[in-house]
C-alpha cells in the first residue's frame, strides 16, 4: 500500500540550498491531502519563523528564505500474513 508522508525544507532562494528538512509526522492515504495540507503547514511554518527566537524578518529578508514541502510516496509493507500452525497429531505410547 502507497502512503504519502509530508517532507518539509527551509530554503534560500539566493543559494538554492535547503539546509534543513523535517517530517511533521503527517502521512496521507493519497497525494491530493498530501499537497492541500503540505500547503496550510508550510504557509503556517513560514509566518512562524519571524515568532521563533532563532529567526527574524530580517534574516528571512536576507537569506530569502522560503518554505518548500514535498510529498514522499513510502511504500508500506502489506498486513502481515497470520498463520496459524496445524494441530500437532497425537502420539501413541
Amino acid at each position: 500500500m502507497t502512503k504519502f508522508v509530508l517532507v518539509m525544507y527551509l530554503c534560500s532562494t539566493i543559494t538554492g540550498m535547503c539546509p534543513s528538512s523535517s517530517i511533521p509526522g503527517y502521512t496521507f492515504d493519497n497525494h491530493y491531502d498530501c499537497v492541500v495540507t503540505g500547503y496550510r503547514v508550510a504557509h503556517n511554518t513560514f509566518k512562524g519563523l519571524e515568532q521563533t527566537e532563532e529567526m527574524d524578518r530580517e534574516q528571512v529578508e536576507r537569506e530569502k528564505l522560503v518554505v518548500k514541502f514535498e510529498c514522499r510516496p513510502v511504500n508500506l509493507p502489506k498486513e502481515p500474513k497470520i498463520i496459524i500452525p496445524q494441530k500437532k497429531p497425537k502420539v501413541a505410547t
